[in-house]
């Protein structure tokens, strides 16, 4: 169920609002209203699909009615957009029709809005390649591949009028910190002490990880780096607001248990890999039941962990005639995953650096 609009206000006396969306059907997330000083600004703007642009309009209108906030679109300064997902940033026409306050991401998502159609047709290209690697049957392929396109048709490109990082990662108070992984330009905004983590962090939900083979910067590697990249900081975050769930409270400990569901998934792999296995199998053993557009979120999922494997020599592959790819486990079933020492409380007791040091200076 669709939550109520809810009010946060930062130590320092900022205004952040959360506006329910309807995404998707099934699929609920949020836009959020930053209100600091003079200065108003969205972080996010739904999917644009269905009813989404309608809750927009009309959220912003009940926080003017609930809470007395002089809101307009006129009075908008920025339209920020945590990462390159349709989920976040397919709103922005309606949005665009109403405000002429710049439009900022991410300069690795930046041609995801700007030149759209020719990077879905690149992705697109590269998704059906990974379906017939991954071993999916011709018929389940045609089938994944209508449902990814589907919405994404919905949009075309518009234009950009910065990126965080020509504004030095920094705009009014607000300061910003790229955390690639789940995307690979996705931002979080830490607005005072209270953190908008975008898709990065959520409250029940361990992102959705995909292969960097699919796009570079993704991947579990730069994922749980940059999951690893906020535990230093995490005690200064009074709330952390994802683009979708409940507020998170604990966000060390929100931290720490992603990073266990990783680990866990990985060793879960490696006791399947006693016999060769295609993606598409390991997919079925790791997420049974999953229908419609969730099995190709599934195997993106499972590729993403097989991938982490293979590139540190836990497993290897044969390749069939097909092109289809089998893997088989190597050696302990069991191993260490060194790369996980950075999510040790005792690795990380020491490290508690001013918020100040995540903005990059800008050029004289």
């Amino acid at each position: 169920m669709k939550p109520d609009i809810e009010q946060y206000l930062s130590a320092q006396g900022t205004r952040i609002y959360r506006i329910p969306l309807s995404l998707f059907p099934s699929m609920y997330g949020f836009a959020h209203l930053i209100v600091k000083g003079e200065e108003m600004s969205l972080f996010d703007v739904g999917s644009g699909f269905g009813d989404c642009n309608q809750e927009l309009e009309s959220g912003l209108s009940e926080i003017e009615q609930t809470y007395g906030e002089d809101v307009n679109w006129d009075r908008m300064t920025n339209i920020f957009i945590s990462h390159g997902h349709i989920d976040h940033y397919g709103g922005l026409h309606f949005v665009r029709e109403r405000t002429n306050a710049p439009i900022i991401i991410h300069e690795l998502e930046r041609r995801i809005l700007t030149d759209y159609e020719q990077r879905l047709n690149l992705i697109a290209d590269r998704l059906e390649e990974y379906l017939v690697v991954a071993g999916l049957p011709e018929a389940d392929r045609e089938e994944v591949m209508t449902l990814y396109l589907l919405h994404k048709q919905l949009f075309s490109s518009i234009e950009v009028q910065g990126t965080y990082e020509e504004l030095g990662m920094q705009s009014g108070g607000i300061i910003f910190e790229h955390v690639p992984g789940h995307c690979p330009g996705q931002v979080m905004a830490w607005v005072d002490d209270i953190l908008l983590s975008g898709d990065h962090i959520l409250k029940e939900t361990s992102p959705h990880q995909a292969p960097e083979s699919l796009s570079l910067n993704m991947g579990l590697e730069h994922y749980l780096n940059s999951l690893a990249q906020v535990l230093p900081r995490a005690h200064q975050a009074r709330w952390t607001l994802g683009g979708h769930e409940g507020p998170i409270e604990d966000l060390t400990a929100r931290v720490f248990d992603i990073a266990e569901v990783h680990r866990e998934r990985l060793k879960e792999i490696l006791l399947l890999l006693d016999q060769p296995m295609s993606l598409f199998e390991i997919s079925n053993k790791l997420f049974p039941k999953t229908e419609e557009y969730h099995r190709l979120l599934a195997l993106e999922e499972a590729g993403a962990h097989v991938e982490y494997l293979h590139v540190r020599g836990y497993i290897a592959f044969t390749r069939e005639a097909n092109r289809v790819r089998r893997y088989s486990r190597l050696g302990d079933m069991d191993p260490p995953f060194p790369g996980f020492n950075k999510f040790s409380k005792t690795f990380h007791s020491a490290q508690t650096p001013d918020l100040a040091s995540l903005v990059e200076p800008k050029a004289l």
